[in-house]
């Protein structure tokens, strides 16, 4: 292989890892989103008790401390009869994510050996 064909093939894989790498970003923002969403549907099961309870230990200091139903009302604005198939749902997609992570990982680390490789032949070293 020549050096101009080198020179185009680590010009290649560079493209090809940067749009791996977008992709690898955006899989894992998505999969931070979905274990967000995962935990506010688990708190929504739950439904924790507001700040400032009633102990009157605590009713001075509590004193501005938002109640239960304005911070559910903040964290889940569209509220629906949430169950525990939406944390069956949440868990299958991130499952889903998590194979197709792992996919483009390997085929990122793959294109960066080849990509190391044709380096070697561009500059020469074996």
């Amino acid at each position: 292989m020549n050096a101009t064909a080198a020179a185009d093939e680590v010009a290649d894989l560079r493209h090809q890892r940067r749009d791996l790498r977008r992709e690898l970003a955006r899989v894992r923002w998505w999969r931070r989103l979905i274990a967000a969403r995962r935990d506010l549907t688990l708190a929504s099961l739950t439904f924790p008790d507001g700040v400032g309870n009633d102990d009157s230990a605590w009713h001075a200091l509590a004193t501005d401390a938002p109640t239960a139903l304005e911070l559910s009302g903040a964290v889940w604005p569209d509220v629906h009869e949430v169950s525990m198939a939406d944390l069956e749902v949440l868990d299958a997609l991130d499952a889903r994510l998590d194979r197709y992570e792992q996919r483009l990982s390997a085929t990122l680390d793959s294109v960066t050996a080849h990509m190391v490789e044709a380096m070697g032949r561009v500059n020469g070293v074996r």
